[in-house]
């Protein structure tokens, strides 16, 4: 609903305008929520935990988010990069997390990237990649 307000507040800013919605006033009251959830509380985490292992931070269940994303949500990005090679089993990052943390991709993509050299099929991995990442 913030955000449905916020977009016809929008319409007419700068002269005459109209603000037109694709739902109904029942979708409107019944079925969204009044405040977005912010992001880092809905998506994975996966990045951000292999940025902030990169930068030192050792205990990231504790770090001062200013919107903390759910426990589970950590743990479950933290058992993604553990699976992918990128942490250790005491959560310290790995030489292959050092390598992952150098390309602006989800960690699994980087760790395509990564793996793809030592296979000797680097240009098929690169276009899988790049259709990915659109």
């Amino acid at each position: 609903q913030a955000n449905a307000r916020q977009r016809m507040g929008r319409a007419g800013r700068t002269g005459p305008g109209i603000a037109w919605r694709l739902f109904t006033e029942t979708a409107y009251q019944f079925e969204m929520l009044h405040n977005t959830i912010p992001e880092i509380q809905r998506t994975n985490l996966g990045n951000v935990v292999l940025l902030l292992k990169s930068l030192g931070v050792q205990d990231l269940l504790d770090f001062d988010f200013m919107d903390p994303p759910p426990q589970e949500i950590m743990l479950n990005s933290m058992y993604q990069l553990w699976i992918l090679g990128a942490l250790g089993n005491t959560g310290e990052l790995t030489a292959m997390g050092r390598k992952m943390v150098e390309f602006p991709l989800d960690p699994p993509l980087s760790k395509m990237l990564i793996q793809a050299e030592d296979l000797r099929c680097n240009q098929e991995v690169l276009t899988i990649v790049a259709s990915l990442s659109v």
